[in-house]
């Protein structure tokens, strides 16, 4: 859902010494997004040289950190490589204690399920959701995953391909906590509950998707109505034309993901005082709202603007309607989620 862009190095903006501050960001969209509104202004107030390191994406930057083929200070990691990160030491606990801007985030973004143990690992910046896009002229309005499980809307739904992804959206549907499934019961019982609702579903699926482009085209060209959808990439659809869609983030949740920046553990004395300067830099309300209008990404801070107020994944509850992955959770289970869900899909 991150924008990505080619391995290698970017370039560095700032002269490249040994005393650079070396950051790793994702390129496309993401890297011209921070080179405009970020790395040259934090340059000229702190003083400091920035080279940037483009990865492909955060898994291959992660990758590269933990084999010590890097020598980025921060990087910009998605829930699953804090997480890995928090849990392997890979990455330094942050005082936010020391951060004047840490308290602007929203309290849904402090300390998260994915920021595995009680330090904090990450500084969320902006976010994304997985929610509902719909026809309004066919369906009207719609504020609830139910529309996605009527008979009325049978051959016209798309969902996301994703084993984890069906999990996570129909827990939501049934009341659930995708992180805590079966939790009034037993997991068993609660996990042979959602399963029974995804064996439900596929007989009104039009199809699964798997990639951005393609549910875009799915309800651009009329193919489904209604289903699972990237709030940006819908956006997107409507601002190119298609004001037909719609996209919700329903009442029963979504689907949440952050970007989060990291600092990688044993940095020196030195370039540790400096990515908290990035860090406390990231979250003042004048950098934050341009970086999040061009990477095109609500802030995880309550810091708006007309324009981020109009992105799809906007949440006006500043997040209290999304619901943040466990990866710790997802990988006691991936294993028997994927077997099923391939199950499901060859019946």
């Amino acid at each position: 859902m991150s924008a990505a862009g080619l391995a290698g190095l970017a370039g560095c903006i700032g002269g490249g010494s040994s005393n650079s501050f070396v950051v790793q960001v994702t390129g496309g969209n993401y890297i011209d997004s921070y080179e405009s509104e970020v790395f040259s202004a934090f340059e000229e107030e702190q003083d400091v040289n920035v080279d940037v390191n483009q990865i492909s994406d955060q898994f291959d930057g992660y990758n590269q950190i933990q084999s010590g083929q890097s020598d980025a200070h921060v990087t910009i990691t998605s829930a699953n490589t804090l997480y890995m990160g928090a849990s392997e030491g890979v990455w330094e606990p942050i005082d936010i204690d020391k951060l004047d801007n840490y308290d602007s985030l929203a309290d849904t973004f402090k300390n998260p399920v994915y920021d595995a143990g009680d330090d904090v690992h990450g500084i969320p910046t902006v976010y994304g959701t997985v929610g509902m896009a719909y026809n309004r002229d066919e369906l009207g309005e719609l504020d609830s995953w139910e529309a996605c499980w009527d008979e009325a809307n049978a051959g016209n739904i798309t969902m996301q391909g994703t084993d984890f992804v069906r999990v996570f959206t129909t827990a939501l549907h049934l009341g659930m906590d995708p992180n805590e499934i079966g939790a009034d019961s037993s997991y068993e019982e609660g996990i042979d509950q959602i399963w029974e609702s995804v064996r439900e579903q596929k007989d009104l699926i039009s199809s699964y998707w798997s990639t951005g482009d393609e549910h875009v085209r799915m309800y651009a060209q009329n193919e489904a109505y209604v289903g699972e959808a990237w709030g940006g990439r819908i956006k997107a659809a409507v601002d190119d034309g298609h004001d037909h869609l719609d996209y919700v983030i329903p009442k029963e949740g979504a689907y949440g993901w952050s970007d989060n920046w990291a600092m990688v553990s044993g940095i020196d004395d030195d370039m540790r005082s400096t990515a908290m300067a990035f860090f406390d830099y990231l979250l003042n309300e004048d950098v934050l709202v341009p970086l999040a209008e061009a990477l095109g990404y609500p802030p995880a801070t309550g810091a708006t603007s007309d324009v981020i107020e109009n992105l799809g994944d906007y949440d006006s509850t500043g997040g209290e309607r999304l619901t943040f992955l466990n990866p710790g959770y997802q990988e006691e289970h991936s294993d028997e989620w994927s077997q099923e869900w391939e199950s499901i899909q060859s019946s």
